[in-house]
């Protein structure tokens, strides 16, 4: 009875410390994970603070009038292409060249057998002569029969049909002419020259082979200097360079593929309709490829110059990172400590990016070795490493001597 009198009153008074018991044990253990998690922070900022510099490849911020380019994908065009045919029918018995020769204006390619142009040449000749004589004869009798009509010996038919005569035989001296200018003109076509300086390709009859006149192609040749570029802009370029070539020659650069090399050239055609199924407009290109860069049929990339764009402010395309929130890029502050700063890009302009806000010109970007990095991080050039493994102390020069090195190149 007296056990069972008093376990309420000791229950009732135990649960009070039974809570207060637990809240301590609570309080103990956070306390716990607090100096542990307090301490995993003290050790990181520690292992940071350990670090050793990144090594890093830097450039300058720079700025400078910049041209806007529109690129593309070209394709080289010959300026001239010609399939040189025979103009008359014979048989081929010399060639001059050789496939992939460079000709000359007027340099002879081939000769068809002239022994039958130059029998029709002496035929025509003879014609001519013997046209002549009975024309000079046909004037003598007319002049006789005028002699015959004023005495009244012969009536005026007679006198008529004399002049009708002389008119006809002076006709076939004037046919005859032109029977041995012709013959003479076949048998200049027997020598076959080059009609433009160009690239000979392949050669498509060898000698002792019968041609037919207009309709056997010989060779064909291409003229590569100057030459072509065909390439296709968007339509909403239209208007800007309408304006810029009605006010002078608007610039066009071809780069081979392969190639950072460009050869200088201007527009000179713009195709009158714009494509309603690409929305591209066509145009080309006249290139002086003095050194035959450019070749035929080749794809090239194709940079079409429309205005400049004043104190523009560049930074290397290699320094611009993109982000979740955008792009941006690492700067190197005073004490070689790097940051993050946010920037808006306008425009890529060859191996730069025109920057529109988040940089100004002087500043120092990190343009390789970012995998490492963090804000606050200490960075070293690779100029000062450099210096260091040959004995000198890094200096601060050297990182202002990389970064010049590794400038925004020029476009």
């Amino acid at each position: 009875m007296l056990l069972s009198s008093n376990t309420p009153a000791e229950n009732g008074s135990c649960k009070p410390r039974t809570i207060r018991n637990r809240s301590l044990l609570i309080l103990a253990l956070l306390s716990v994970v607090w100096a542990g998690l307090s301490g995993c922070g003290d050790k990181q900022a520690h292992n940071r603070a350990q670090r050793p510099p990144v090594p890093v490849d830097v450039a300058e911020v720079i700025q400078r009038d910049t041209p806007l380019y529109v690129d593309s994908i070209g394709n080289v065009v010959a300026y001239n292409t010609v399939d040189v045919r025979s103009r008359v029918t014979g048989e081929v018995i010399k060639r001059f060249f050789k496939e992939g020769d460079r000709l000359k204006k007027g340099q002879e390619l081939f000769v068809i057998d002239p022994a039958p142009f130059m029998a029709k040449v002496k035929e025509a000749e003879a014609k001519l002569n013997q046209s002549q004589v009975q024309f000079e004869q046909s004037i003598t009798d007319y002049h006789r029969f005028e002699g015959l009509f004023s005495e009244k010996a012969i009536s005026q038919e007679q006198l008529e049909n004399k002049r009708v005569d002389m008119n006809s035989k002076r006709y076939q001296v004037e046919l005859n002419k032109a029977e041995l200018e012709s013959a003479r003109l076949n048998l200049g076509y027997c020598f076959i020259n080059s009609p433009l300086d160009g690239e000979s390709g392949e050669i498509y009859v060898d000698n002792h082979n019968i041609v037919n006149a207009n309709q056997d192609r010989l060779v064909t040749i291409k003229q590569t200097q100057p030459i072509k570029v065909r390439f296709s802009v968007p339509g909403k370029f239209l208007e800007q360079i309408r304006h810029h070539s009605q006010q002078g020659e608007v610039e066009v650069a071809a780069i081979p593929l392969g190639t950072e090399e460009p050869e200088k050239g201007r527009l000179t055609m713009m195709d009158n309709v714009i494509n309603i199924r690409t929305g591209m407009i066509m145009l080309e290109g006249t290139f002086p490829n003095s050194n035959a860069k450019l070749w035929p049929g080749e794809f090239v990339r194709v940079r079409l110059r429309l205005s400049v764009t004043r104190n523009a402010v560049l930074v290397p395309t290699r320094a611009v990172m993109d982000g979740p929130e955008g792009q941006y890029v690492w700067v190197m502050n005073s004490d070689q400590k790097v940051s993050v700063r946010p920037v808006k890009i306008d425009r890529r302009n060859g191996a730069t990016d025109v920057v529109s806000e988040g940089l100004k010109p002087g500043e120092i970007v990190i343009t390789a070795g970012r995998l490492m990095l963090y804000p606050g991080a200490q960075v070293i050039t690779r100029q000062q490493i450099e210096e260091i493994r040959k004995g000198r102390p890094a200096s601060a020069d050297g990182a202002r001597d990389t970064k010049q090195r590794n400038e925004a190149p020029k476009s």
